[in-house]
């Protein structure tokens, strides 16, 4: 085993999360994926959530797996399924996202609104949930993925949010 094994492995698992999760931001467009929707008088998912997006960001996590696959060959062999759990993990991930929107709407929060810890933990925990059909991951890759997630979910929003992609810088 190498040194570089647990840091591979925590990247393998983090990259097509983030990739679901972010391509939504710049692909996006126009159909909100509960076509307008309303249960009990608000929106099952709100305008942000459209069919492209929820399809791309499940694509382009998968494409990032592959993509891992064809440059990092090595990659094989720390997780032989490695590109059924690539697509678990951007399932779970727009899933988990898509889950957490339609618990904000029951609860009143708006699109784009702040709801903490659920804006940073959506996608990871969704991602997580899912994939562990193809693969369970390590107790130590769940905390790691969780606390650095804060982190790493904060930076990406602040620059998605100064080139203008996103509305909000959270």
């Amino acid at each position: 085993m190498s040194p570089f094994d647990p840091l591979v492995l925590f990247l393998l698992y983090l990259l097509p999360m983030y990739a679901a999760n972010s391509i939504p931001v710049i692909v996006h467009g126009k159909t909100p994926l509960d076509f307008n929707f309303k249960l009990f008088g608000k929106p099952l998912f709100g305008k942000g959530k459209t069919i492209v997006g929820t399809f791309a960001g499940i694509i382009f996590g998968t494409i990032v797996g592959a993509v891992i696959l064809l440059i990092f060959p090595y990659s094989i062999s720390i997780i032989p399924e490695y590109l059924s759990l690539a697509f678990g993990l951007a399932l779970g991930a727009i899933i988990g996202d898509l889950f957490k929107s339609f618990f904000k709407r029951r609860f009143g929060i708006k699109s784009g609104e702040k709801w903490d810890f659920a804006d940073q933990l959506d996608f990871i925990l969704g991602g997580l949930i899912i994939s562990s059909v193809f693969r369970v991951p390590e107790w130590w890759i769940v905390i790691a993925l969780v606390i650095m997630t804060f982190f790493i979910h904060s930076s990406t929003n602040w620059v998605a949010y100064s080139w203008q992609l996103k509305k909000v810088p959270w």
